[in-house]
């Protein structure tokens, strides 16, 4: 049982193991897990300080009790020898049996019979034979079973040996294949002469019944020589020599507890018969007086598995109800994580989370308070930095577009000087306008057309085409943005072009992402060169009468500025072969800025 309990606590380390495991995972389950493990401990200690403490009275009790059953069959066996050598006496010492053995001419079997079963009358029921012998033969015997009378020509055939019985008259035992005999010799009473012999056969289970032993008891009873009169409950393989010797070694009366090979460990009780001198010996497992206690181990074992079920099932419900303002909390933060801070926690209660709800609703409103104070600084400088690069593009625009009119003018191109004063005043007109900042495509392309109409003037030599997507005129887009890309084209590429140049303006709508490309065939630059038109410092040299400077880059930063980094510039160029300006913007159905609002 102790080996079994062993066990049962590796495997209550295994279970442990494997509930470590969940420690990392929710509050719910961490509670079962504790709440299981509690169970598990109690229940384990109850059961093995309830199986201790048990099995120690049992061990007490059940040497107590065997030490008991020893001393009566001690005064059973007492009992049974005292009336066997009464009966013995009686029928040695009657006075006419005796009186028949000594004259074998005067013995009569019928009489000797009839004072024979009145003798034994009152005990018959114990006997199986009785045999009565003078000096050389067979006289009587008595089937106590049958009430058989003796038969004569057996009597003559049956021998016996005078050997078995005690001379001085004593009463002996014997064992004979499995059946007991008493032996007695009669002697006469004055002059002790042996006058015959008188054997009474007991029958088989009156001996065993007289041990009263439980099934799972072993008992044996050795005579003063090492003989087993009676057992119960043989065991085979066990050396009966090597348990008489052992037990006249033990004290008597007093139960101890010895490891029997190959039997395990037993109780074992030895005591003596004052009449007879007969040992007893008692053998008891000890595994049979452990099944109560396991029966009261697998019993509570049982109630606490149950108990463990019923304290998950509980433990379930109520960590439901207890951690739920957890659980609120925890998906309002959730919604925080995604960028929503407008969202508070309502718990109804007054414990730790509540607390610790309201503690978090005013850390919420504290961030919201913060976000809307950085967002109207960030929206203020914003605007600042957009309106700063709206003015950087004007001057480059006007400061190129009268150096145009000044060329004409030495040409005296009177005609065509009025066409671009229109065309110029309609784009300076639509610059000083503080109407909404986000115009349409097509509006924009109104500005595009009269300054190409004023650079064309210049360059007759440029050949313009225009491709758009039929619905991408209606999207809205920042105000004069798209002049800064044409102006570059013709400043960095088709000014110094020798021949006819081309000058394609594209635009397509994909993925919610508008994107206009703005392709010439100019002389081009290297890559380095086209970079440095987006990343130009703040203090390098600006070439106003070349018109070089910061357009690419201010119209990138208003932008960005914006819609974020995401959108913006890029330039593709190389020598001799010409550039490629790309913007790419969101695609706005719809105006939703204005000069106040960026």
């Amino acid at each position: 049982m102790w080996k079994f309990r062993y066990k049962g606590l590796q495997a209550m380390k295994d279970v442990l193991r494997t509930m470590i495991k969940f420690l990392d995972s929710s509050i719910k389950r961490k509670m079962i897990v504790m709440v299981v493990v509690t169970l598990i401990f109690v229940v384990g200690m109850i059961d093995i300080v309830t199986y201790g403490v048990s099995i120690n009275l049992q061990m007490n009790d059940a040497k107590a009790n065997d030490a008991r059953k020893v001393q009566f069959v001690i005064e059973n066996i007492d009992e049974t020898i005292s009336n066997m050598s009464s009966l013995m006496d009686s029928i040695s010492q009657d006075a006419e049996i005796q009186s028949m053995l000594s004259n074998s001419s005067v013995i009569s079997v019928s009489n000797l019979e009839k004072i024979i079963f009145s003798k034994t009358s009152y005990s018959s029921n114990i006997f199986e034979h009785l045999y009565l012998y003078d000096n050389q033969k067979l006289i009587i015997k008595l089937n106590f079973n049958s009430g058989n009378k003796t038969n004569r020509n057996m009597i003559n055939q049956t021998t016996f040996n005078k050997y078995r019985f005690d001379t001085v008259g004593r009463t002996s035992w014997r064992i004979e294949n499995g059946v007991i005999y008493i032996d007695k010799a009669i002697r006469q009473r004055e002059s002790l002469k042996i006058l015959g012999y008188i054997t009474i056969a007991l029958k088989e289970d009156y001996m065993k019944q007289r041990l009263q032993s439980e099934e799972y008891r072993y008992t044996y009873v050795f005579n003063e020589n090492g003989d087993v009169i009676v057992s119960s409950n043989k065991i085979a393989e066990l050396n009966l020599d090597e348990l008489y010797s052992r037990a006249k070694q033990e004290p008597n009366g007093i139960p101890t507890q010895l490891n029997i090979k190959p039997f395990g460990k037993m109780i074992f009780t030895t005591n003596i018969s004052e009449f007879g001198k007969w040992r007893v010996v008692s053998l008891v497992p000890v595994k049979e007086i452990a099944k109560g206690p396991e029966l009261i181990g697998w019993w509570i074992m049982i109630i606490g598995f149950l108990g463990i079920l019923v304290g998950i099932i509980i433990t379930w419900k109520g960590t439901k109800r207890l951690i739920a303002p957890l659980y609120q909390l925890k998906q309002v933060m959730d919604q925080v994580e995604t960028g929503y801070f407008k969202q508070n926690v309502n718990i109804q209660s007054n414990d730790e989370f509540a607390r610790l709800g309201r503690s978090f609703n005013r850390m919420m409103e504290e961030i919201n308070h913060l976000i809307s104070e950085v967002y109207q600084k960030e929206l203020s400088q914003r605007e600042s930095e957009y309106k700063a690069l709206k003015a950087q593009i004007n001057p480059h625009f006007l400061y190129n577009t009268l150096d145009t009119i000044r060329w004409l003018a030495l040409y005296g191109e009177s005609k065509k000087i009025e066409k671009v004063a229109i065309s110029l005043a309609h784009l300076l007109k639509a610059s000083l306008k503080e109407s909404k900042e986000m115009i349409p495509i097509k509006t924009e392309m109104e500005y595009i057309n009269a300054y190409l109409f004023i650079q064309q003037t210049r360059f007759e030599k440029i050949n313009v085409s225009i491709y758009l997507d039929e619905d991408i005129t209606n999207f809205f887009i920042p105000r004069f943005i798209l002049q800064p890309l044409v102006e570059n084209s013709f400043i960095h590429g088709l000014e110094k072009k020798v021949g006819n140049g081309n000058l394609i303006i594209s635009g397509s709508v994909s993925h919610q992402s508008l994107t206009i490309r703005v392709i010439d065939n100019g002389v081009g630059m290297n890559q380095e060169e086209a970079q440095l038109l987006l990343s130009a410092k703040e203090d390098e040299h600006i070439d106003i009468a070349k018109g070089t400077g910061k357009g690419l880059k201010n119209v990138n930063k208003r932008i960005q500025a914006l819609f974020g980094e995401e959108y913006g510039l890029s330039i593709q160029s190389s020598l001799d072969t010409g550039t490629i300006v790309e913007i790419m913007l969101p695609a706005i159905k719809h105006s939703i800025m204005t000069s106040k609002s960026i």
